[in-house]
């Protein structure tokens, strides 16, 4: 029974792909095992049509050097190097190593009512604790501010969403904690500046960042401390997609490939930026920070497990097999129908991040995730889910709790359809439920994206 559905999997993806004829016949190759095959039809053509579109962007306009930001941005960085050299275009591509944690961190004491608001953010299975390590202080000054104002029975344990601004509230008025964010932050913030101007973002030179994307905070806060050293020209940012925008930033310094805060609302369903997060990694750990050794910064990775360093090996040497494949047809830039490419590849993507196979969801939803900022607590990106679990994600669940309306916990999957494969009762109506929650939460983000561009604009 799999091994069909393997086979009809296998056969939808070629009738896609099919629809891109030069990548399909001289660049795909198709393999006996699933990870190879997925690697081959899926996860390398989304990610070459991308690295090939910010490629002839940037060319248009007039960027003179690409910074690929860690971890998300490696194989991206990795691909677009082997076309910039067969191609011999006039882009400077380099890869900076960043987080949202070594980027945050230091920029915490310039503006601390922000500062709170990142730290207070929601995610999966949110607790005092996770809150806490956001803001960087240690763990004795954790300690203290949890015995000064979090021994309440409610504040143990998974936080509700409807909690979060009562959180932020006590924090904002607990003197230990704010003296304790503001000097650590402020001692960190030489440490990013001397890292950024020795990678050449000081550099009058014509730059843009390269990220997966979601809501484009990193352009905004590397642009708050570039101006803050004296860089005069902005950074302009080129995203897989965009969910919403910082508030504040200039819409027309973020562009999109799949989708973004105005657009792209079936793709948004049908798309996992946790799964694409896991995917696309890198075979190092987060940047934690940044040291000096002599006179050169350099980063401070945490480590990363040995069999998830290994995976991303595995899947770096399929993508640049796959990318020097491509490049060797000789083409130039120009002559690559990059709308059409990028057509096909949303659409095997979709197919394999919204309605995965059992056997998908096996291969790649046992990879471990986490939507935190600092991610030590890691979950399997499919968790197994009871049927109870899996019918509490339904679209009124969801919606109620996250209102407030319902009490209780809901345990979420970073990659809810790959649990759903996993589960493998009623696939279809579960998947339905969960794509009207979907929609229904991405409506309502382009609804709160537009008033606040409205109120922006006026």
């Amino acid at each position: 029974m799999q091994k069909n559905r393997e086979e009809a999997r296998q056969a939808e993806y070629r009738k896609i792909l099919r629809k891109s004829s030069t990548v399909y016949r001289e660049i795909v190759r198709e393999e006996p095992d699933l990870f190879h095959r997925d690697l081959e039809m899926v996860l390398a053509p989304a990610l070459d049509s991308f690295v090939l579109w910010v490629l002839k962007k940037a060319q248009q306009d007039g960027i003179k050097r690409l910074y690929f930001l860690a971890r998300d941005g490696y194989f991206m960085y990795r691909c677009a190097r082997i076309y910039c050299a067969a191609m011999q275009l006039p882009v400077e591509c380099r890869y900076l190593s960043c987080s949202r944690y070594s980027v945050r961190i230091p920029v915490f004491h310039l503006n601390m009512e922000d500062a709170l608001d990142y730290i207070c953010r929601g995610g999966i299975d949110v607790t005092i604790e996770k809150i806490l390590s956001r803001s960087g202080i240690g763990e004795e000054e954790k300690a203290k501010v949890i015995r000064e104002i979090f021994q309440a029975e409610e504040d143990q344990g998974v936080l509700p969403y409807a909690r979060l601004g009562e959180i932020r509230e006590k924090l904002r008025n607990c003197g230990r904690f704010m003296e304790s964010t503001y000097e650590n932050s402020r001692k960190a913030y030489p440490c990013l500046q001397g890292y950024l101007r020795q990678e050449g973002l000081m550099d009058p030179v014509k730059a843009a960042l390269v990220d997966s994307g979601w809501v484009g905070s990193m352009q905004k806060t590397l642009n708050l401390v570039l101006e803050h050293m004296g860089r005069q020209e902005k950074l302009t940012g080129y995203y897989w997609g965009l969910y919403e925008l910082p508030q504040g930033a200039a819409r027309k310094d973020y562009f999109c490939y799949a989708f973004s805060p105005e657009k792209g609302l079936r793709e948004k369903v049908y798309f996992s930026n946790c799964l694409f997060e896991t995917i696309f990694s890198a075979p190092h750990g987060m940047t934690m920070g940044y040291r000096q050794e002599e006179e050169k910064w350099v980063p401070v990775y945490a480590q990363i497990d040995p069999q998830r360093a290994a995976f991303m090996k595995k899947l770096e040497q399929g993508f640049v097999s796959f990318t020097k494949r491509a490049a060797k047809q000789g083409r130039k830039l120009s002559e690559i129908r990059t709308v059409e490419y990028k057509k096909t590849a949303k659409q095997v993507l979709a197919l394999f991040m919204g309605k995965p196979t059992k056997m998908e969801a096996e291969t790649f939803g046992i990879l471990e995730f986490s939507d935190d900022v600092l991610d030590f607590e890691r979950q399997q990106i499919a968790e197994p889910l009871s049927g109870k679990e899996i019918r509490a994600n339904h679209v009124w669940n969801k919606a109620l709790t996250m209102l407030g309306i319902r009490h209780g916990h809901i345990k979420e999957s970073a990659w809810y359809e790959g649990s759903v494969a996993r589960y493998g009762r009623r696939e279809a109506y579960h998947l339905f439920q969960y794509r009207l929650y979907k929609y229904l939460l991405y409506m309502r983000k382009k609804y709160y994206y537009l008033k606040m561009k409205e109120r922006e604009d006026d």
